[in-house]
């Protein structure tokens, strides 16, 4: 019988063990004796669900404390808990460390809001559209306890290779929890920020091909596709491919940081902003976007991008530019601004400093009449109201302290409708 009894035990659950334990025969020389009067357990004189009396008291719901709350007190307690700036992936930064630093932001309120969410089921369901509005990886940035490697200094941090896994795996993960293993938070994903490493490329864009898909609101994406060990034309030819068999109409806003990211714009057909300010590209990048962005509005790139006038042939109608530059030099511009001539329907110009650079107050106004000298020959055939302006970091009282969270000015100069005669 011993070797069935073994058999036996081997195949009882957890529950049942603790009951096989109490009713087990201490081991030892001392015979077995029944139990006593002293050794019963005293039972207890509260009453069990179902016996009389209690079968009309409510069971399983909280009727105190927040879950009764009206959303919105609610959504006014949340309020409090600071919001990091939410658009700052699509602004004209090309400082890593604005983004990592805003990413961890976001992570952090994330970490809080799924802790907050996990204490009723209605704080989980009036949280579920605020915890998820973001699928976010990028270097630099905190998760729980780990940082990201900063590509531009690896040795700092940890091994290339070992980040390079990490970010993928990150980003691999929070997509299979919208995706997978809870597929109703896909419709509140507004925002991907994504960089793909060098560690199972070919693996990580399929999936993320196929998740973009799956999110119906998403509205802007900010791309980074990196690899030391395969030749640009090689990682283009894979991006391509990983991304040919989607369209993703309900994606408005791009942000392209690696040129091998480019061929991601060809799915997205309905795409009216594209930033390419990061990029440092040959004078042929329009061939890249010809045809692909019909309905582009808004185009932002690096003025020291624009080398001939036939780089901007393929965006003939579009209203907006938006043009960075990291220092002023009146030949500089006077060089850039006589290739815009291609630009005919053209009606805001928006220069933007790069984060690292300082303006001085006089070429602040020199810069912009660049913009607006150019605006006044077009609207003198078009008679159309158009409008320039100049973003730019303000340096009073900031030093050497470094904040994400720092505001930008604008100086903006309108030219309304001439009036006729």
């Amino acid at each position: 019988m011993a070797p069935v009894e073994g058999r036996r035990r081997k195949m009882t659950t957890r529950s049942m063990k603790g009951k096989a334990q109490k009713d087990k025969p201490p081991t030892g020389n001392k015979p077995h004796s029944p139990p006593t009067k002293s050794s019963n357990k005293v039972k207890s004189n509260k009453p069990k669900r179902g016996k009389a009396g209690i079968e009309d008291a409510p069971i399983g719901e909280n009727t105190k404390g927040l879950p009764v709350l009206p959303d919105e007190l609610l959504l006014e307690i949340m309020s409090w808990y600071p919001v990091p700036q939410a658009d700052i992936v699509s602004a004209e930064t090309s400082d890593y460390r604005a983004l990592a630093q805003n990413a961890s932001e976001h992570a952090a309120r994330r970490d809080t809001l799924v802790a907050l969410s996990q204490t009723c089921s209605r704080l989980k369901r009036f949280f579920r559209p605020y915890i998820w509005s973001r699928i976010e990886v990028c270097s630099g940035m905190h998760v729980g306890d780990a940082m990201f490697g900063v590509q531009r200094y690896p040795a700092k941090y940890l091994p290339t290779s070992t980040t390079n896994r990490m970010i993928n795996a990150e980003l691999v993960r929070q997509l299979e929890i919208v995706t997978v293993r809870d597929p109703s938070l896909a419709e509140y994903v507004k925002i991907l920020n994504a960089e793909v490493e060098d560690y199972s490329t070919p693996t990580v864009l399929t999936e993320l091909a196929r998740c973009i898909a799956l999110f119906p609101n998403l509205h802007l994406v900010r791309l980074e596709i990196l690899s030391s060990t395969r030749t640009l034309d090689n990682l283009t030819t894979l991006v391509s491919k990983s991304f040919a068999p989607y369209s993703y109409p309900q994606i408005d806003h791009v942000v392209v940081d690696s040129e091998s990211a480019l061929s991601f714009l060809r799915s997205c057909p309905s795409v009216r902003s594209v930033n390419l300010m990061n990029l440092k590209l040959s004078g042929e990048f329009g061939k890249h976007l010809k045809g692909i962005c019909p309905q582009l509005e808004n185009l932002t790139i690096d003025m020291a991008a624009l080398y001939t006038e036939e780089t901007l042939q393929v965006f003939l109608n579009l209203p907006t530019l938006t043009l960075v530059f990291n220092h002023f030099n009146h030949s500089l511009f006077l060089s850039k601004f006589m290739l815009l001539g291609a630009l005919k329907n053209l009606k805001t110009i928006k220069l933007v400093t790069d984060q690292s650079y300082s303006i001085r107050d006089t070429h602040k106004q020199r810069a912009l009449d660049f913009a607006v000298q150019h605006l006044l020959k077009l609207q003198a055939e078009d008679k159309e109201e158009k409008e320039a302006s100049l973003t730019y970091m303000p340096t009073v009282g900031l030093g050497f302290r470094y904040s994400a969270n720092r505001n930008h000015m604008t100086e903006r100069i309108r030219l309304p409708v001439p009036k006729p005669g």
